[in-house]
C-alpha cells in the first residue's frame, strides 16, 4: 500500500501567500514516509525535471498537478502541462482534454476538490452535472467532529459509484498528514491512476481541532480579501 497525497500548495503559488518551499513540502513528505505526492498549487504546474529527481532521491513519486478554477469552480487535473490547461476555462475544454489525453494513451486523472464545503468555489451539484468528469471525489481534512461537509460527499459517492481519495489540501506544511490515502498499487503513474479509478483505496482521516477549524477559517478570509484588494 502506497501512502498519497494529491493536494498540496507551496510558495511558487500564484493565489496563496505561503512559506514553506517544494523541496521543504517534500522533505516534510519524506520524514512522514509518504509514497507519492503531487503539489498542486493554483492555476499553475510546479512540476519539473529537478523537483522530480529530488523527490525521486528521497523515495517519492512526484505527480504534476495543478488546480484550476473552471467556470469559478475548483478542479484538480493530474499529468499535465501549463501548455495543456492555458486554454481550460470551461468544463467543455477540459473533456475535450481529458479525451485528447486518452485517445492518445497519455494519462490523466480528475478529482473533485472538497466538493461540498461551503465555499462558493466548491463544486457542489456540479459535480452530479459533470459525473463522467471526474474519476474520484476528495474526503478533505477540513472537518470538525459537530461539522462535516465529507458526509454528503460519502452518501452521493455510494449513490454514484465514485471511488474517494483523503487530501489534506496542504497550506501549511503541517497540514500534511492530516488526511491522506493508501493506495495498493505499483509505484507508478499509470498503476497509481487506474487504481484510483477502480477504488482500490482506504483513507486515513481524524476531524480537526475547534482552533484548527477557525484558524482555517481565519485563513481563507484573508486569502479572498487579499484577492479583492488586488483586483
Amino acid at each position: 500500500m502506497l501512502k498519497v497525497e494529491l493536494h498540496t500548495h507551496c510558495n511558487l503559488d500564484p493565489k496563496d501567500n505561503l512559506i514553506h518551499s517544494a523541496k521543504e513540502l517534500i522533505d516534510k513528505a519524506k520524514e512522514l514516509n509518504f509514497d507519492v505526492l503531487a503539489i498542486t498549487c493554483h492555476h499553475k504546474v510546479t512540476h519539473t525535471s529537478e523537483l522530480e529527481n529530488y523527490a525521486k532521491d528521497k523515495g517519492i513519486l512526484l505527480i504534476p498537478g495543478t488546480e484550476l478554477s473552471i467556470e469559478n469552480k475548483d478542479v484538480l487535473i493530474y499529468n499535465v502541462t501549463n501548455e495543456d490547461i492555458k486554454n481550460i476555462k470551461r468544463f467543455e475544454d477540459l473533456k475535450i482534454l481529458k479525451k485528447s489525453k486518452l485517445e492518445k494513451n497519455e494519462p490523466i486523472l480528475i478529482i473533485a476538490p472538497h466538493p461540498f464545503h461551503g465555499d462558493n468555489c466548491c463544486l457542489k451539484e456540479k459535480i452530479i452535472e459533470e459525473i463522467d468528469l471526474f474519476d474520484a471525489w476528495e474526503i478533505s481534512f477540513f472537518y470538525h467532529a459537530l461539522w462535516n461537509p465529507n458526509k454528503k460527499t460519502k452518501k452521493l459517492s455510494k449513490k454514484f459509484n465514485k471511488p474517494l481519495v483523503g487530501n489534506s489540501d496542504v497550506h501549511t506544511i503541517k497540514d500534511l498528514g492530516n488526511t491522506f490515502s493508501l493506495i495498493n498499487c505499483d509505484k507508478n503513474i499509470n498503476s497509481l491512476f487506474s487504481t484510483i479509478k477502480s477504488g482500490d483505496i482506504k483513507i486515513i482521516s481524524k476531524p480537526i481541532s475547534t482552533m484548527k477549524v477557525l484558524y482555517i477559517t481565519f485563513r481563507i478570509i484573508k486569502s479572498k480579501l487579499r484577492t479583492m484588494l488586488s483586483e
